[in-house]
């Protein structure tokens, strides 16, 4: 009985154990910044870096209202996109102390042209998109 119990329990966490990789999968955005960095440069693109933790409540609300929202996908077509999680070492870098942390990256220089603190809605959001896409224009 207790190997059953054990059985199920680990099942059930490791069901839940990745939120990241999760909401990349269901977003289509990368999972690895060092890719996503390498296809930004490749492309010309601005990174759009968003670090997350499990069990965020507020991390998942973002990726379900905001990111999904028409015109957030929209501004967002140019832009290369990751999730990491908190624990990535790709994270460690960053000074992330709310969640979800949004960066945006120049690609070349990995430089922060701006940063979105917490859950965003859509309005709020977009503004940060523009600002970094004109942040972007003005460092070329």
């Amino acid at each position: 009985m207790k190997r059953y119990l054990f059985i199920l329990l680990f099942s059930y966490i490791s069901l839940f154990a990745n939120e990241a990789t999760d909401l990349a999968d269901k977003l289509h955005f990368m999972k690895s910044y060092p890719q996503a960095l390498e296809v930004s440069k490749r492309d010309h693109n601005l990174l759009m870096l968003i670090i997350v933790e499990d069990g965020c409540h507020w991390c998942k609300k973002f990726a379900r209202t905001t990111l999904k929202d028409a015109s957030v996908q929209q501004k967002l077509q140019t832009f290369t996109k990751v999730i990491i999680d908190k624990e990535d070492e790709a994270a460690q870098q960053y000074e992330a102390h709310f969640f979800p942390m949004i960066y945006f990256l120049d690609p070349n220089t990995q430089k922060v042209l701006d940063i979105a603190y917490g859950y965003q809605k859509t309005e709020g959001f977009l503004t940060h998109i523009k600002k970094a896409k004109q942040d972007y224009k003005k460092e070329k």
